[in-house]
Formats: structure tokens, C-alpha cells, sequence
């Protein structure tokens, strides 16, 4: 399931990357203002995961996440609908996005609620889903794009979108447990007054959002270190295509390229399982790791032209942005605590906006006053790198 839903978010997003040009050339002549009708999902996708607690808790995680795919599905038939890219903006915000943002918190906090040994693996081979949308949904689309034009390119990714519901009905549900005020028992008289039921489902509220993770150091270690790398991936899964074709590649090999990270992202996702299960390896270390490397395949890419040179840092960007992502879960988990993971997720998310609104924006913004992305990238590199300096101070004061 968690396979599942992580391919499918990572296709969804893949693919309007690559529909990017298509679209901006059939709706509006500037980059940024395609990218933030984009990045405006991203956005919703970060509110609804907020929410992902409280629907959890109401509705059941299972349920949740089998709506929840539906969504996408549902979302991504009404697109070629649009007429013009307000009218998409408002689909991938108000239907796509919270679908997507209820799926990834709630299969996250499930698969670590499942899993107390070789949980560096279990989410390893979940993450293995981007692979799935790196390799087929990128050349998948450009070919439909090429056959149908982006109308029946959207139709037939919906038509796919729908298929990760099967799995999220045969999965079995683990429900967290959250604590109660101690006066909520005092509230669970038979002759309640409305006051005191409305004040009873709002402490329950408040009590399962989980306010008080806010407060934790190493939530914010976490939570940096997550930033990093979604800013970083959300920049590169909407604009490298476009990078690439400004350098002057065409729009087929182009998508070859991409397809190429996902090589380098399913040798990262377990990369460092075996040494971090095992205890070879501190989580934190392999996390430190990681970042530099993914630094690394951003800033030099400016500097590379050629075809091989350019594969070579996408298999290396694949490599490290997968290990950082499926450690990052992990590290999660080993700093919060499993019955805080559905809280931990939504919050990381909610707070991560501001992260996709900047890169729905500055990397367009960027390319449309220069002319290239190569500022854009530079950025890019530089952000994972800072994003550690929580996790350096925690290890330096023996907090994480």
C-alpha cells in the first residue's frame, strides 16, 4: 500500500513536469505562473495533512487512505476539463492535493506503526514507489503527450492513478493511541450539556493534533532536515525536464535522463538499511551523509553539459535524495516515537509550505530573468546542506 500511494505521488508529479511546457505553452506565456498553479497542489497537499490526524482518528486510516486515491484518480478527469490554468489550479488544489496529502501522512504513519524491526528496509522498499515514477511515468507521459496531446495524457495518467485504491483495501489498519487530558473523563456524563460535548470533541481535537511535538528539539531536527529535501525534490520534479531542454536537450531524451535518477533511487532506498538495522551505522550519520551528497548533484549542475556528465549527477541526485528520504522517515521515527509518527508527518507537512510555495515560484521566476535555471540550481544544492545545522547541533550536544 505504501508502495502504492508513494507511486503514485510521485507520478502525478513527475508527469506535470513534464506536461509543464505543454501547458504553459497552451494557456500562458511565463514559466513561474504554470509552476505555481502546480505548486499551489503541493501547497493543498500540505494543509490536508494536517487534517490527516483528526480523519484518522474519526474515520480510520484504511478508509481514509482508499478516499483518498479515489481523489486523485477523480481529480486528474477533471483537468483536461479546464479551460484555462486558474481552472487547473483550483482541481489540483481543492481535489488532487488533499487526496494526495491525506495518503502519503496516513500510508507513512501505518507502515511505521507496522513495523518495530527493520524498519530502514520496510521503508526502503516503500520508497522504491518513486522508482516506479522515475522510470515509467516520465517516458509514459511523454509518450502520451506526443500521441494525445496533454488532454488524453491526463486522461490516461488518471486512468493509472486509480489502481493504488486495491491496495489500500487489502491492507490491515494499526490505530495509534492517543492520550486524553485526565479531566476528559469527567466529561463523559449521560445529561452533558451541548457546552460540555462541544468542549469534549475540542480538547479530543486538540489532543490528537498533538500541539505540544511543537515544543521538541528534535522535532525541529527533523523537521529541518525534511524541508531540505522536499523543497529540493518538489524544485527538481517540476523543473528538471525544463532544465534539461533549455540545455538544449529534446523533450524524448530529456525524459530518458530523468528515468535515469530512478536507478540511482532504488539503490538509495536501501542503501543504508542493512548498516542502520543492524546498528552499524547511526541513523543521524547516514542522514549527514546523504545531504552533502544530494548538495553535491545540484550545485554542479550548471557546470555540465554534456549527456553522459548530466546522467551520471541525475543517477547521483536519484542515489542520495532516496536514501535522505527513506532515513529521514526512520529518523522520525526513532526521535518522536511510533504513536506520534500520523502527528509527526502532518506537522512536518503543514509546515513544509513554505517550501513548495518558494519553489513553485523563485526557480520560474528565476529562469524567466535570466534565461537558464542555473541560479535556480545553485539554490537548490545549497538548501539540504543548510537544512542539517539542527542535526549537526543536536550531535555536537548529545540531543540526538
Amino acid at each position: 500500500m505504501s508502495f502504492s500511494v508513494v507511486a503514485q505521488w510521485g507520478g502525478v508529479f513527475k508527469s506535470l513536469g513534464v506536461l509543464l511546457p505543454a501547458l504553459t505553452d497552451q494557456f500562458t506565456d511565463h514559466v513561474w505562473l504554470t509552476g505555481i498553479a502546480v505548486s499551489v497542489m503541493v501547497v493543498s497537499v500540505d494543509i490536508a495533512a494536517l487534517f490527516s490526524t483528526l480523519l484518522e482518528d474519526k474515520f480510520g486510516s484504511r478508509r481514509m487512505i482508499i478516499l483518498s486515491t479515489l481523489m486523485v484518480g477523480v481529480g486528474l478527469v477533471l483537468v483536461p476539463l479546464a479551460t484555462s490554468i486558474i481552472h487547473i489550479a483550483i482541481i489540483l488544489a481543492v481535489v488532487v492535493g488533499p487526496g494526495v496529502g491525506i495518503g502519503i501522512v496516513l500510508s507513512k504513519a501505518t507502515l511505521g506503526r507496522s513495523f518495530s524491526k527493520r524498519y530502514s528496509l520496510a521503508s526502503g522498499i516503500s520508497h522504491t514507489g518513486q522508482v516506479l515514477s522515475l522510470l515509467a511515468f516520465a517516458p509514459m507521459v511523454q509518450l502520451f503527450l506526443d500521441t494525445y496531446g496533454w488532454r488524453g495524457a491526463t486522461l490516461l495518467l488518471a486512468g493509472v492513478c486509480f489502481h493504488p485504491a486495491v491496495c489500500a483495501i487489502l491492507a490491515r489498519e494499526k490505530q495509534p493511541h492517543y492520550e486524553l487530558p485526565v479531566d476528559q473523563h469527567d466529561q463523559q456524563e449521560p445529561n452533558s450539556t451541548c457546552r460540555v460535548c462541544l468542549r469534549s470533541c475540542f480538547t479530543r481535537a486538540l489532543s490528537t493534533l498533538d500541539l505540544r511535538i511543537l515544543l521538541q528539539f528534535n522535532f525541529w531536527v527533523v523537521f529541518s532536515c525534511m524541508f531540505g529535501i522536499r523543497f529540493v525534490n518538489t524544485a527538481w520534479f517540476l523543473f528538471y525536464v525544463s532544465n534539461l531542454q533549455s540545455k538544449g536537450f529534446s523533450p524524448q531524451a530529456s525524459a530518458a535522463i530523468c528515468s535515469a535518477s530512478g536507478v540511482g533511487y532504488f539503490f538509495g532506498c536501501v542503501l543504508f538499511a542493512p548498516f542502520v538495522d543492524r546498528g552499524l551505522v547511526k541513523c543521524s550519520t547516514a542522514v549527514i551523509i546523504s545531504s552533502l551528497a544530494l548538495s553535491l548533484s545540484l550545485v554542479l549542475d550548471p557546470w555540465l553539459k554534456d549527456t553522459l556528465s548530466v546522467t551520471v549527477l541525475t543517477v547521483l541526485y536519484g542515489l542520495s535524495s532516496s536514501s535522505l528520504f527513506t532515513l529521514s522517515d526512520v529518523l522520525t521515527k526513532e526521535l518522536l516515537g511510533r504513536d506520534r509518527l500520523t502527528s509527526a508527518f502532518s506537522w512536518i507537512g503543514f509546515l513544509g509550505m513554505l517550501a513548495n510555495v518558494l519553489v513553485g515560484f523563485l526557480p520560474g521566476w528565476i529562469y524567466d530573468k535570466t534565461g537558464s535555471y542555473d541560479m535556480a540550481f545553485v539554490i537548490m544544492g545549497i538548501t539540504p546542506a543548510v537544512a542539517l545545522i539542527p542535526l549537526v547541533i543536536g550531535r555536537i550536544t548529545k540531543r540526538v
